[in-house]
């Protein structure tokens, strides 16, 4: 049985209560702590999900004699620090992404554990949606001919509302940028996942980025403040061996939608629907065939049990939380370990370099 130890409960979103649903469907994992820097949120939430056992700790190293392993869901800024100290009580790490505010700073994180023999891992947790999954085999099988090219987009809505206050995502300080890194981090390693097998690495990326709502009320009163990230990025990338791929990452107003176009026809995701893609077949000498079908994904691309809700937050997070636990209690490799956390901050990082200076960026981390 591995005990964990949930870090930071949050004070709006509580991307928490998504890690202890994913670990409630686990049967060799038990909650054994939660700490957040106001003891009452981390007992509200102990008592929110019934965590039978579990104590409300009044500090991090109260949380870490107590556990075996955590999840780090605290503000980015945050990140590198707690993992640090986790790595050096010997505990196994589950960070939420993006891992940190740039990869200078993740490259501590990733020292560290490269020393510790943890499992340690980042929550890229949209690897687990069916059709993300399906989508991989019908490129890596070539059903859809060479591929061209990938678009997508991905973000929320519940920041378009000007009366949502200043919280930390919206600070470059706590956060580093904004949709950028919260739904990029996402874009980037689905993208990547999905043809650097076929076609390579991403070799150069272009990036222009905006802040749409300039000025929010504070959290705790004293006026109002600036929102000093983005709230919108546009970017585009190239892969070695020539695929596009076209990303729009909003927090102020997005679809969630992956589109894949090559010589065989294309395949359409849509975020409201992660059991089915939309396909339509082309001939690769010429013009497409008929309509776009609604295809279902393969029920063994599920990889969830009976006891897992088919929802996309119950499935992402027992995807994320059971490879998190298998890696602790039988060894196997996770797909998103620290190297691929920092690999995908380079790419981040190079995204605001290009918004900052409006020129392409090469990219040569291999």
């Amino acid at each position: 049985m591995v005990r964990v130890g949930i870090v930071g409960v949050g004070n709006t979103i509580g991307i928490a209560g998504n890690h202890i649903d994913g670990y409630l469907r686990v049967p060799e994992a038990k909650i054994t702590a939660v700490y957040d820097i106001i003891r009452e949120r981390a007992a509200g939430y102990i008592e929110k999900f019934g965590l039978e056992g579990a104590r409300a700790c009044e500090s991090y190293e109260e949380l870490l004699d107590l556990v075996d392993a955590v999840s780090i869901c605290t503000p980015n800024a945050s990140h590198i620090e707690l993992t640090v100290q986790a790595l050096k009580a010997g505990k196994h790490v589950l960070c939420e992404k993006p891992f940190g505010v740039d990869a200078p700073e993740c490259q501590k994180a990733l020292n560290y554990a490269e020393m510790s023999g943890r499992v340690c891992m980042i929550g890229l947790c949209y690897r687990g949606i069916p059709g993300y999954m399906y989508l991989k085999k019908l490129i890596d099988d070539g059903s859809l001919g060479k591929i061209f090219y990938i678009r997508q987009s991905l973000g929320g809505n519940r920041i378009a509302n000007p009366q949502v206050k200043l919280e930390w995502r919206m600070q470059k300080e706590l956060s580093g940028p904004g949709a950028m890194a919260d739904f990029g981090s996402h874009m980037l390693d689905i993208g990547d996942m999905l043809i650097r097998d076929t076609a390579g690495p991403i070799t150069e990326v272009q990036c222009m980025s905006g802040i749409m709502v300039e000025e929010r009320d504070r959290v705790h009163g004293n006026g109002r403040g600036s929102v000093d990230n983005d709230d919108v990025a546009m970017f585009s990338a190239r892969t070695r061996d020539g695929v596009l791929l076209s990303y729009t990452a909003s927090r102020i107003g997005s679809r969630h939608t992956v589109e894949v176009y090559g010589s065989g026809g294309n395949a359409v995701f849509d975020g409201a629907d992660h059991f089915s893609l939309q396909i339509q077949k082309k001939d690769p000498e010429g013009g497409y065939l008929g309509a776009p079908e609604c295809v279902k994904v393969p029920e063994e691309m599920y990889l969830i049990n009976e006891n897992v809700p088919r929802t996309p937050f119950a499935i992402n997070f027992y995807f994320e939380i059971k490879q998190f636990i298998d890696a602790i209690e039988k060894g196997t490799p996770v797909d998103t370990d620290f190297q691929r956390g920092i690999y995908i901050q380079k790419l981040i990082d190079a995204l605001q370099e290009s918004s900052d200076c409006g020129c392409s960026v090469p990219i040569d981390f291999e």
